[in-house]
Formats: C-alpha cells, sequence, structure tokens
C-alpha cells in the first residue's frame, strides 16, 4: 500500500491515464491472445503456424476489447486511489468541500 501512495502522491492525474491505460492495454492485449492461442485446437495451432499467427481481424478485436478494459480499469483504480470515494461514510459531511 506505501508503494502506491508513493506513485499516486508524486504524479499527475493526466500522467497516470496515460501510463496505466498503455499499461492495461498492453496486459490485457496479452492476456487474451494467450488465452486464444492455448484453447485453439491443435488443427488451428498447426494453421497457425504456417499462416504466421492469428489473423489480423481478431488482432484488431482483441486490441479493442483491451484498450476498452484499460480504460475501466484505470477508471475504477482512479476513483478508489485519487478521489478517494471509500473514506467518505454516507451521513458524513466532513469530507465533502
Amino acid at each position: 500500500m506505501d508503494i502506491l501512495e508513493f506513485i499516486f502522491t508524486n504524479i499527475s492525474l493526466q500522467v497516470y491515464t496515460v501510463v496505466a491505460t498503455v499499461i492495461f492495454t498492453i496486459l490485457y492485449y496479452l492476456i487474451v491472445i494467450f488465452l486464444i492461442k492455448f484453447y485453439s485446437s491443435d488443427e488451428e495451432n498447426e494453421n497457425y503456424k504456417r499462416n504466421n499467427g492469428i489473423h489480423i481481424i481478431v488482432k484488431i478485436f482483441v486490441l479493442l476489447f483491451s484498450l476498452i478494459a484499460a480504460i475501466v480499469t484505470q477508471g475504477v483504480i482512479a476513483e478508489l486511489y485519487f478521489f478517494r470515494d471509500y473514506e467518505c461514510s454516507l451521513r458524513s459531511y466532513s469530507c465533502i468541500s
């Protein structure tokens, strides 16, 4: 938790948004591509080896999915760490400025 506090107090919201979106997009893309290759049949694996991998249309859709998932993920993390809404109780008005 101290590492997250250090990161979130020393960078701006814009830098965090861009960097977190890029990092989460890459992570989600690699995970989904790995799952596609892992669960494909042996017959499809032979076709992938001959055709140099997964079709470009599948890669584009996976990239778009990864980008949307990354935007949602970084938004949720920003909401929790930057804006700290979870620290305010519903009956307390002390944290509303």
